[in-house]
């Protein structure tokens, strides 16, 4: 803990210009927007952006909204405060949002809640850098994680409760797709189900009668703005980032997309029961989907835990490691050099913690964790001679746009003026390193036993 607040209070990077929780500022100028019967999904957006403190009016900054439809109604209810106080409102939820993700990562694994191991686990969740950044970006992903884990444990007990989880869980759709995982347990897929239809009903009574096909072409046109950038971590788009063409890269991402969806349908055969089911969907998202951010890496928090909690001494040590390489925000040193100390305090504390919860292992078990530190360091101190851009502080002036433009060719051509689309095998080879994590925990995941049925097993 004392790395943790030395992390977050004495050892913080530069700050950026502009609003405090940056993506909060889209949610809360889309319930603007459609408050004032506009299109939140257009250019409209902007003259609720701008007015936002923060934001300079000056410079087109237009920054897209992207959620499903449904979710306008609760933007519209922010939307009606002040941005300061609806700020405020929003990160009351987002910190109730990661102690419910603590909380319920911790019993998934089968975690008796002790003091030492609710203080070990927020050790660990402050330093697991998807969390974090989540939360200092104002991320509906956090929110929408920890609704997911709720519907998980509901499912044992009421389909209403597991609807109604599910359904706050779509208002990030990518994060909802882990309850796919779910999907074969009968009372569950009868909660899933209720759970669309109240969520078709609330698109349609906000955007009207073609609000799915509509928001489906959103977001067709918006991944296709940003499939490249240097903001994704896709497999397509660290392709792109290693200087591969376009259409090859395309090609990259659909193949290892149809090989995770090939790898999830098995190993979920293979997994003996639901939270493991849910852990493998976990991890391999990230290779299925095609628009995937570090902050939608939140979701592999539990199958860290998961492998490092319930592997067998001897591969407790890769799992602690490969939990440390989805935990450190690798491109946000390139982006943030002089963040390398915080981001070495973070990891620090989140070792600490997984030291704490695994008393069984002896000391000289943390000297591979402690080489993704040492990685750590090396990274940041070249990060320095291969700066990744920040948007909108890296924006040059762009050419004059149609009358007519969408904002998604709009954000395109802030993309472009930023530098994001800019193919780096530098900042290519940094978001590889979670990816690489991300293949380790699936593997521990669906590879190792938990360690109280292999101590049933050695007492037997």
């Amino acid at each position: 803990m004392v790395c943790v607040a030395s992390a977050l209070l004495f050892a913080r990077p530069h700050a950026t210009p502009g609003p405090a929780l940056r993506d909060f500022e889209s949610y809360y100028a889309a319930g603007a927007t459609w408050l004032r019967g506009e299109d939140p999904y257009s250019t409209a957006i902007w003259a609720s952006e701008r007015q936002i403190p923060g934001v300079d009016p000056a410079r087109y900054e237009l920054l897209p909204f992207v959620g499903p439809p449904a979710s306008l109604p609760l933007w519209a209810m922010f939307a009606r405060m002040p941005f300061s106080l609806a700020a405020i409102a929003w990160s009351l939820v987002l910190v109730a949002s990661f102690a419910l993700v603590v909380l319920f990562a911790l019993r998934a694994c089968g975690v008796a809640l002790t003091p030492m191991a609710a203080i070990a686990g927020v050790a660990i969740g402050l330093g697991f850098g998807p969390l974090t950044s989540a939360i200092a970006l104002g991320q509906v992903a956090l929110p929408a994680f920890a609704f997911a884990l709720i519907a998980l444990f509901a499912i044992e007990r009421t389909a209403v409760g597991t609807a109604v989880a599910a359904l706050f869980a779509a208002l990030q759709p990518n994060v909802a797709l882990v309850l796919a995982s779910q999907a074969g347990r009968l009372r569950a897929l009868g909660a899933f189900a209720g759970a669309a239809l109240v969520f078709a009903a609330a698109s349609l009574y906000a955007t009207g009668p073609h609000a799915l096909t509509a928001y489906l072409r959103v977001l067709n046109e918006h991944g296709a703005a940003e499939r490249f950038s240097t903001i994704q971590l896709t497999p397509a788009a660290i392709a792109y980032g290693f200087g591969m063409g376009r259409a090859w890269s395309a090609g990259v991402g659909l193949a290892v997309a149809a090989a995770a969806v090939c790898a999830w349908a098995i190993l979920s055969l293979r997994a003996d029961g639901a939270r493991r089911r849910f852990a493998i969907a976990c991890a391999i998202l990230p290779f299925a989907v095609p628009f995937f951010h570090e902050h939608d890496l939140c979701i592999v928090f539990v199958p860290a835990l998961a492998a490092t909690l319930g592997a067998e001494r001897r591969i407790a040590p890769s799992a602690i490691a490969a939990a440390l390489l989805v935990a450190i925000d690798w491109l946000g040193l390139a982006q943030r050099p002089d963040g390398t100390l915080q981001s070495l305090l973070l990891a620090s504390g989140a070792l600490f913690g997984y030291a704490a919860l695994r008393e069984d292992l002896p000391w000289r078990s943390f000297a591979l964790p402690a080489a993704s530190l040492v990685l750590l360091g090396i990274a940041g101190a070249n990060a320095h001679a291969h700066p990744a851009p920040i948007w909108p502080d890296a924006m040059h002036a762009f050419g004059a746009l149609p009358p007519n433009a969408s904002a998604a060719s709009v954000w395109a051509a802030e993309q472009t003026a930023s530098g994001l689309l800019t193919p780096n095998a530098f900042w290519a080879a940094l978001r590889c390193l979670p990816l690489a994590g991300c293949v380790l925990l699936l593997w521990l995941n669906s590879k190792s036993a938990p360690r109280s049925r292999t101590a049933s097993r050695v007492r037997a």
